[in-house]
């Protein structure tokens, strides 16, 4: 019963290659978190974009009403 001597080397083996999976989550997670801020970017990006159309169209519907107004009074 000397399980010691072959638990010795497993434990020294898994040792590294716990390390590297670790090491390869955090990159993973790394990613995907850079992955997910550049989405969140894009989405306030498109959002600013929407704002500036509908500030657009808002002026545009002030010149049509001044016009229509315009040509009411007169």
């Amino acid at each position: 019963m000397n399980i010691i001597p072959l638990f010795i080397p497993f434990v020294a083996l898994s040792i590294p290659i716990v390390a590297i999976v670790l090491s390869h989550r955090q990159k993973t997670n790394r990613n995907k978190i850079r992955e997910l801020e550049l989405k969140k970017e894009i989405l306030e990006l498109e959002v600013e974009k929407q704002n500036s159309k509908i500030k657009l169209l808002e002026e545009e519907n002030k010149k049509y009403d001044r016009i229509i107004n315009n040509a009411i009074e007169q």
